[in-house]
């Protein structure tokens, strides 16, 4: 009798409507993963970045960042520009600050391609291999990680 109240009862409340995936759900710890930011930071004097640290001086990036050991194009800009630091900044900072970088993209189409598809964070998802050896990649990998880009933009790309 109780089972049948209860089955009753689940079928008459409708069907349950998951809350829309916001930033900092799924995307804001990876963001702020070494990987994610060492790039991010290079630039950085605030936050000493590489560029002003252990890359400081250096004459020729592609002496050691060469596509047999990193896998990445030493042509192509591999860190992100300096106005992108979004170290010490809360999910909902970091999320306007990505979402304004990539300028008008309504259907969030601009910036899946480049959080699915760029090689750099290809590389920090899954390679993680550095001149000095390999370094942790982001948990969940690439799978996770394209996943919880996907659940986000379908959802509005909330940033609260």
């Amino acid at each position: 009798m109780i089972r049948w109240a209860m089955l009753a009862a689940l079928l008459l409340a409708g069907p349950v409507v998951a809350a829309p995936v916001t930033f900092g759900d799924r995307l804001f710890a990876k963001f702020q993963h070494e990987r994610c930011l060492a790039c991010h930071q290079f630039g950085s004097r605030a936050h000493n970045g590489r560029e002003f640290g252990s890359h400081r001086g250096r004459y020729d990036c592609a002496q050691c960042h060469q596509p047999r050991v990193i896998g990445l194009d030493p042509a192509a800009s591999w860190q992100a520009p300096s106005n992108m630091d979004y170290t010490d900044f809360d999910a909902v900072r970091t999320c306007r600050l990505i979402k304004w970088k990539i300028g008008y993209d309504p259907d969030g189409s601009r910036l899946a391609n480049h959080m699915r598809y760029d090689a750099r964070i290809r590389w920090a998802l899954e390679s993680g291999m550095t001149p000095g050896g390999p370094r942790p990649t982001v948990p969940g990998g690439y799978a996770e990680w394209r996943a919880d880009v996907e659940a986000w933009i379908r959802d509005g790309m909330r940033c609260e």
